[in-house]
């Protein structure tokens, strides 16, 4: 340890300053948000929506600050208000990255579970890693299988089109749990249906009954459920029909990577991230399965919300807000969006 070296591979690939090697059983993780303490040292406040560069070993990785949950102030340890993280503090914050990035949590190894941030070319703050409520996403990166390749239609998506009479596509509704999802979802099946469409509900506790049963709600599990889920959906339009998934889906990564799989037979337009939008409070105190009285209670692990994070779209191509619209009102504003995105008769 400590010690320079070289390293001849047997094949070549190409790495950047900063990356790291490892042997396979004891892989960093790999992703593009995770939490950190931090030891404020900048000049100016720190707080949601400002960029750093991310000092991580050797590398310098370009990261925003997503949330603050929660500061501290050293000097008494008493907590204040989280959109004033000052000089001397400590914040617990959630940072994300560009991109995908190896890193380890602190827990795990303490070497690489540091860091520091630099702001106008001076250490601003320096921190440790935890990657508590959020997934390594590794294993949704790697394919195993090796020796396959893949069939061609001779049903074009113009065939499927004609024989639907519209175009295939994912609306993907996303939210806490409570906020109303499935109860849109069955709504607006029934009235895509009644004006000609070919629709479907993917909701998840239909899909935790078969495909996904050996799936828990850890994180690592939501990642995976999310991921088989998206598949699916693609799958689904590109047969040409209107699929409607109706997932909490509460990390951001998760959902992009399902818009990514629409779009790997649909093009762009293929996927729309639909918002169903209600606060914690209105969802909690609906809580029409009893849920949030479990977490509450402690009798459930990792429930988005209460003890596990849910990260609202950004820039959701439909938002509808559960908490000011009724049923038939939400179901009306995702009805006309389809209508006006997936007309009939219109390819």
């Amino acid at each position: 340890a400590g010690e320079s070296i070289g390293i001849t591979l047997d094949e070549q690939i190409f790495i950047e300053r900063g990356e790291i090697a490892s042997h396979g059983e004891g892989a960093p993780i790999l992703t593009d948000v995770f939490r950190a303490r931090v030891f404020w040292l900048g000049q100016k406040p720190l707080g949601c929506g400002q960029r750093y560069r991310m000092k991580y070993g050797t590398a310098e990785i370009p990261v925003e600050i997503q949330l603050v949950e929660r500061a501290i102030d050293t000097a008494d340890l008493s907590e204040k208000p989280v959109d004033a993280v000052a000089r001397d503090m400590v914040a617990d914050i959630v940072l994300r990255a560009r991109g995908l990035v190896a890193l380890d949590d602190y827990k795990t190894n303490a070497r690489t579970g540091r860091f520091v941030l630099i702001e106008d070319f001076t250490i601003a703050g320096g921190g440790i890693i935890s990657m508590a409520g959020y997934p390594d996403q590794r294993r949704l990166m790697m394919q195993k299988s090796k020796n396959i390749r893949e069939v061609a239609h001779r049903v074009t998506p113009p065939m499927r089109f004609e024989r639907n009479g519209h175009r295939g596509g994912v609306l993907w509704f996303t939210g806490l749990s409570g906020a109303g999802k499935s109860t849109v979802a069955i709504a607006t099946e029934q009235r895509l249906y009644a004006l000609g469409y070919q629709v479907y509900v993917l909701d998840g506790d239909n899909v935790r009954q078969g495909l996904n049963q050996n799936l828990g709600f850890s994180p690592d599990d939501r990642a995976e459920n999310i991921r088989r889920v998206g598949e699916v959906a693609a799958l689904f339009a590109d047969a040409g029909m209107l699929v409607i998934s109706a997932f909490i889906s509460p990390y951001r990564s998760d959902r992009e990577r399902a818009r990514l799989s629409a779009e790997r037979f649909l093009g762009r337009g293929g996927f729309h991230e639909i918002y169903i939008e209600a606060s914690l409070a209105i969802c909690e105190g609906r809580d029409p399965k009893g849920l949030y009285r479990l977490a509450r209670s402690g009798k459930i692990s990792d429930f988005t919300g209460i003890s596990a994070p849910y990260e609202p779209p950004g820039n959701a191509e439909l938002s509808v807000d559960t908490a000011a619209l009724s049923v038939e009102a939400a179901v009306d504003r995702v009805v006309d969006y389809v209508r006006s995105n997936f007309p009939i008769g219109q390819p």
